[in-house]
């Protein structure tokens, strides 16, 4: 939430900053340079943020952040470093007030803290979006504990944890693919959906794949790295694209198209002459024509090549979503979410089973989660899958060994189940226990969460 600054406000912060002299003032170790004073401090505050004493101690902390601003206003101006050294060592000494301050409030909010340091460490800050998102939550968090003075109630605990949660999620996505979303909002806006309207299309849904694809895994890079890597490479074809467009009115899409791909081939062709250059050097210019001519139809040939490539990567892919989308479509219909979740992660389609209701510590399927296995395979059998792993997941509790052989034994009984039913794929199974949670052990839904199932299907390309 965006708070308002009255003048009265402003009046009242000249008013204190004048009275500097009153006020406790910290030792300065970059002595009487004002420039390195406000260096100086800087540094103490950026630390005190990273240890989070802005959330603890928020008062204190921002008082010394308007003395330091007003420091560097002053330096700015060119007033005297005096008044510029004495602002800074005061503004220190209100951060040291603030750090004494949040270590007797820590202990309270350690828990909690974690959460909010984890979405910090995503890059809440480098969006002012995500910023006021986190002032407001810092703000609720103040209000409910009464600036730390009592300890969160559990529910309330798990409220905040979602929310920070939540925040890590978005500053994830904002990190990973904030440039493809602002080429696609600057290119719709260009009117990309009359004048590239594939290429658009292929951006979006490769945003929003890749999108999703952290959604379910923000902390795990490698399981969304491949999806938020063709997401960017589809933001830069539409960017291309619609460069092409735009410099020469009227251009139809797919010879836009044609043009950005012999632009990069002749980048590339660029790049190796430019190296070729360098590595033959001295060589005598009959022999570097030859070579230059040798590296011409090489290009061409490459070029060719690459054409034909990506066209039948293009047809092949467009099949796999294709069966992809009716998949989860049909999961959608015939499903519960309560019971089953379909997405796409990368070239795969994963079934996350949340309803296979093993008894504690036990491997056998109960009849009544035979029906949503039999629902499930149904649709497995309409993608012409090629291999379907079985992934068997555990919560925290028990030791790790133990959880690695449950997870194992139920996803082999899985395996086993569906491999009675006389699949037309292979099957393959893999237990990895506690070592890859969706969500947080803390907590009983967490817990019952990262307890599940998981249908990694393969397709026949």
């Amino acid at each position: 939430m965006k708070k308002l600054i009255s003048p009265l406000w402003f009046i009242l912060l000249a008013v204190l900053l004048s009275s500097c002299g009153n006020v406790r003032k910290a030792e300065l170790h970059s002595g009487n340079d004002p420039q390195k004073a406000i260096a100086e401090v800087s540094k103490f505050r950026n630390a005190a943020q990273q240890d989070q004493v802005d959330v603890l101690a928020n008062d204190l902390f921002s008082q010394g952040s308007d003395y330091l601003a007003a420091a560097k206003r002053n330096f700015q101006a060119g007033s005297s470093g005096e008044s510029v050294i004495d602002k800074a060592a005061i503004a220190k000494a209100l951060f040291e007030d603030a750090r004494e301050l949040a270590k007797s409030r820590e202990s309270g909010a350690t828990r909690i803290l974690v959460s909010r340091a984890s979405a910090l460490e995503a890059g809440v800050r480098k969006s002012n979006d995500l910023v006021r998102r986190l002032d407001d939550i810092d703000d609720d968090l103040r209000g409910e504990t009464r600036q730390f003075s009592r300890t969160l109630k559990p529910e309330d605990f798990s409220a905040f944890q979602k929310k920070y949660l939540a925040l890590e999620t978005k500053a994830v996505q904002h990190r990973e693919l904030g440039g493809a979303k602002q080429a696609i909002a600057r290119y719709s806006d260009k009117n990309a959906d009359d004048l590239a309207p594939k290429s658009l299309r292929a951006a979006e849904l490769d945003y929003e794949t890749a999108m999703n694809t952290i959604l379910q895994s923000p902390r795990s890079p490698s399981l969304y790295k491949k999806d938020v890597d063709h997401a960017l490479a589809s933001a830069r074809l539409l960017t291309d694209v619609m460069d092409v467009i735009l410099a020469a009115k009227g251009t139809p899409e797919h010879i836009a198209l044609q043009i950005v791909k012999q632009n990069r081939v002749l980048v590339k062709q660029k790049q190796a002459l430019g190296e070729l250059t360098t590595s033959v050097g001295k060589l005598e210019d009959n022999l570097k024509t030859t070579k230059q001519t040798l590296e011409e139809k090489e290009g061409k040939l490459k070029q060719t090549e690459e054409v034909l490539k990506t066209q039948e990567e293009q047809l092949q892919r467009a099949s796999v979503q294709v069966r992809f989308q009716q998949a989860m479509d049909q999961a959608r219909v015939e499903i519960s979410p309560d019971d089953a979740l379909v997405y796409q992660q990368g070239a795969n389609l994963v079934f996350r089973l949340k309803r296979i209701n093993f008894e504690t510590g036990l491997s056998v399927i109960p009849e009544s989660s035979k029906p949503l296995l039999d629902n499930v395979n149904a649709i497995i059998g309409k993608l012409d899958a090629e291999l379907v792993v079985v992934e068997g997941h555990t919560d925290s509790v028990g030791s790790t060994e133990l959880n690695e052989q449950l997870s194992t034994a139920r996803a082999e009984a899985v395996a086993s189940y569906l491999s009675s039913l006389q699949v037309g794929y292979s099957l393959d199974f893999v237990g990895y226990g506690e070592s890859q949670p969706i969500a947080s052990n803390e907590t009983a839904f967490g817990r019952a969460t990262n307890r599940r199932v998981d249908l990694v299907v393969s397709v026949k390309q």
